[in-house]
């Protein structure tokens, strides 16, 4: 990244205890960088292995760790009223889940990524109040997405017997959103390209060729619209200029060119891989015996129940059921989802997970109440990126390019809950917390810049004799 506080000369001094908040951040993001998805025992409710208990013992140690550093800056608007939002919330969902009796096993495994979002909240605003720079929060955060989607790949092909030519699920990461959105904020905003995005997108376009997963082709579409958006809106307040972008388009037409090469690559030596792709794309609902494609059939059948259920007592629209209570799957789908699943497999039947929706499993856990809590996060985030971006544009700096990065990655979390649920996801959640308190380290940056502007006019200004 930009590891030098010298090139940038609206900065924090260096100090011991910046160093030491470095490094707990450091060890916070790489806590799930080897997480993974649990065997379908431990996921049924044989409870947590002992690697995971590792990552969540790293994960708290540094928050804590941190909070033991900087709690006094908790209380810094305006990152403070996201962290005052987000953990009432929190408490709203573990209390309702306790006053309507759903087993606080279920609800404490299904809020645990919410939390851990909490918790990346709570340590990005620590360190930008305590002066760490924009590059040195966001270097971690690639280094766990990187090995988080090779960890995956490496775990699925070589402990669950996942094979080349029938691997999907199986290895895919959702990281690879924070990696589009990275790729997109370097080619688009950064002064020049990095060789971290070209890193970047060779484990992003590796991790999609090989698990077949078309919706990831969403957050692509979405990284590259608002990222192209931080650019108008770089324009117009002075930060970047029309002329550069010929210069900034270069790399797109040259990754593009690799992509290319790499598809033919793939060609050659897995020409199964590409005919996976086509029946994906073009040809799957035909091959798997059924005329609607499964995955959303899934999903539409887990969101008719939800809404029976919540039909049923209409005042628990408001509320919920709770975090972790059970649903099941509509039958009236179920002879067609048998047209593929084997007849044996008890499908849709006491399902308590997060499910394939954060809009409908939001509803159902909380009401209308976690749903607006939920959407209110995700504007927050982008109006928050906006207004650091802009607070920062007179005097940008080499990392103003991160100031776009949590608008950016909103719109690619938000395109992955047309076909997911992210925060089933304990490192992609931990991400967007990590994420949406991001802009606070451009506010004090911001702030410091008036006060570096004042110290130049001082010096400046000729003395009286």
């Amino acid at each position: 990244m930009s590891p030098d506080d010298r090139e940038d000369p609206v900065s924090f001094p260096r100090t011991r205890l910046r160093v030491v908040v470095e490094a707990l951040f450091w060890i916070f993001m790489l806590s799930f960088s080897l997480d993974y998805r649990a065997a379908e025992a431990r996921a049924g409710g044989a409870g947590a292995g002992l690697d995971q208990l590792v990552f969540l013992m790293m994960a708290l140690g540094s928050t804590g760790g941190l909070l033991v550093l900087g709690w006094r800056t908790l209380t810094v608007r305006p990152g403070a009223w996201m962290l005052a939002f987000w953990g009432a919330f929190l408490a709203y969902m573990l209390g309702n889940a306790f006053l309507q009796g759903v087993n606080p096993g279920r609800s404490l495994r299904i809020i645990l990524p919410l939390m851990l979002c909490y918790a990346g909240m709570i340590n990005v605003h620590i360190a930008s109040c305590l002066g760490v720079r924009p590059a040195k929060l966001v270097t971690p955060i690639l280094a766990a997405a990187c090995i988080n989607v090779v960890w995956r790949m490496i775990q699925g092909f070589l402990f669950k017997g996942a094979e080349l030519d029938t691997v999907r699920t199986e290895v895919l990461s959702l990281a690879t959103a924070w990696l589009t959105a990275f790729i997109a904020c370097s080619i688009l905003l950064r002064p020049r390209l990095h060789w971290t995005a070209i890193m970047a997108s060779g484990v992003l376009f590796v991790g999609i060729i090989i698990t077949i997963t078309r919706s990831l082709i969403l957050p692509i579409a979405a990284a590259g619209a608002t990222a192209s958006l931080g650019f108008l809106l770089g324009v117009k307040w002075g930060a970047f200029q029309w002329r550069d972008v010929p210069r900034r388009l270069a790399p797109i037409f040259m990754m593009g060119g690799l992509g290319g090469f790499a598809l033919l690559l793939t060609w050659i030596v897995q020409p199964h891989i590409i005919e996976r792709w086509n029946e994906r794309l073009f040809h799957y609902s035909n091959l798997r015996n059924t005329t609607r494609d499964i995955s959303w059939l899934t999903r539409e059948a887990e969101a008719s129940a939800i809404f029976h259920i919540l039909g049923s007592d209409p005042i628990s629209y408001l509320y919920g059921k709770g975090i972790g209570a059970s649903y099941y799957w509509d039958a009236a789908y179920l002879p067609e989802i048998y047209l593929v699943y084997p007849k044996e497999e008890q499908l849709g039947v006491d399902v308590w997970f997060s499910g394939h929706s954060i809009w409908t499993y939001s509803m159902f856990s909380g009401g209308i109440i976690a749903l607006l809590c939920v959407i209110g996060l995700f504007i927050a985030t982008i109006v928050q990126s906006i207004k650091a971006a802009k607070a920062n544009a007179g005097m940008p700096g080499p990392d103003y390019w991160i100031a776009f990065m949590p608008l950016v990655f909103t719109a690619c979390f938000l395109s992955l809950t047309l076909t997911s649920n992210p925060f089933d996801e304990r490192l992609l959640a931990l991400m967007f917390g990590v994420m949406a308190t991001l802009p606070q380290a451009f506010f004090i940056r911001g702030s410091w810049i008036h006060s570096f502007t004042d110290r130049l006019i001082t010096s400046d200004s000729p003395t009286k004799s």
